[in-house]
């Protein structure tokens, strides 16, 4: 365990064995709980979760296009 600073800016420069567990420019949800400060690492779904959102027989080229187009447009909109 370290501690670390909120900066003036409010920036806070997580310690290297920290980053180093997560591949570079991942995503990150943060959100408070009283005086505790949570990060969980957002991750895109596998192609195989698709499936399962769907029972019955499987998804069409068409339907697993529309689901990655709906996750890209989403991804997007979390960045502006």
């Amino acid at each position: 365990m370290e501690a670390v600073k909120i900066e003036e800016d409010g920036w806070v420069r997580l310690p290297k064995g920290v980053l180093r567990r997560f591949p570079k420019k991942s995503e990150l949800m943060v959100w408070a709980e009283g005086d505790v400060i949570l990060l969980k690492r957002l991750r895109p779904p596998e192609p195989t979760e698709f499936a399962e959102r769907r029972p019955g027989e499987g998804m069409s080229l068409e339907e697993v296009d529309a689901e990655v187009q709906a996750y890209r447009k989403e991804k997007r909109a979390r960045k502006t």
